[in-house]
């Protein structure tokens, strides 16, 4: 890993649509970035369900750009999830360690560390093995609904499809994700991988901290996949909602005071002075 101007290092963890995705992205351009893909799963990923059927558009213009060719040269109506996932997969192999499950993520000045447990599979018996991995300037959570790295809101950690997705969509209850959320993955991934190549290419030679890096992305994109952004608007989503229920509260129980102290004072008149309740008889009235 090199410092300064020369190279950066960044951990995906998924290796599905949207790591993929972003591997791809970074592969195609930039010799000063390195990545690694981390994936639970082994290979081949056959894992990937939900229909034979694959029609996704982000899917034909990233592969008309990158020029990624399936095994079979299907139409891209006829593509199946695997043929995509397979098609992706192709060119960034040597970069993907699978089998690794992310047991937890350590930060240390800056820097990201994994530790991991490797399933080892052998002929007699199937066991585990704990490593550490890193480190990584940045680290992308592409790992789906459940991410490890979500739970991690640092600046240098970014979020994409299922990942971001829990956070930036909760409230359609995933009904967007069920129609297009492979087709969402893949935009994330393309988004991000050109806004580090991107911010790679005008770094200055005054920019020797990853967060000045960091400060060059726009602000729509850091909000939309930064791990800390996305976790200061879910908190202030909460404080918001938590703050309107109070407020409903207070007036409710503002209302009850009112009609409990009628029910005390019986046919006692109330007057109103700046909210103040004063409490006067009839007898009084009269004598004035």
């Amino acid at each position: 890993m090199k410092r300064g101007n020369e190279e950066i290092s960044i951990a995906i963890i998924g290796a599905s649509y949207a790591g993929l995705t972003l591997a791809n992205t970074l592969n195609q351009k930039s010799s000063s970035i390195s990545f690694t893909i981390f994936d639970s799963k082994t290979l081949p990923f056959t894992y990937v369900t939900g229909g034979d059927a694959f029609n996704v558009p982000s899917y034909s213009s990233l592969a008309t750009k990158l020029s990624l060719k399936t095994s079979q040269q299907l139409p891209d109506n006829e593509l199946t999830r695997q043929d995509v996932i397979e098609s992706l997969l192709e060119r960034v192999t040597q970069h993907v360690i699978v089998g690794t499950r992310i047991e937890r993520i350590e930060e240390r000045n800056d820097l990201y560390y994994l530790h991991t447990r490797q399933n080892l599979q052998s002929s007699n018996d199937a066991s585990s093995t704990e490593r550490i991995y890193g480190p990584y300037q940045f680290l992308i959570g592409a790992d789906g609904v459940r991410s490890k790295c979500r739970t991690c809101a640092f600046n240098g950690i970014f979020l994409i499809g299922d990942a971001r997705w829990v956070n930036d969509r909760w409230y359609d209850l995933g009904l967007r994700r069920i129609r297009r959320g492979a087709d969402i993955a893949i935009q994330d991934g393309v988004e991000l991988g050109e806004m580090f190549l991107t911010a790679m290419k005008t770094k200055t030679e005054d920019c020797k901290e990853f967060d000045c890096l960091l400060e060059s992305f726009p602000v729509a994109v850091r909000a939309k996949y930064c791990a800390r952004q996305i976790q200061i608007a879910r908190m202030t989503r909460i404080i918001s909602a938590l703050m309107v229920f109070v407020a409903i509260a207070v007036m409710q129980n503002h209302s009850m005071m009112q009609s409990f102290l009628r029910s005390i004072l019986g046919r006692t008149k109330i007057w109103y002075l700046d909210d103040v309740v004063l409490p006067y008889d009839d007898d009084e009235e009269k004598r004035m």
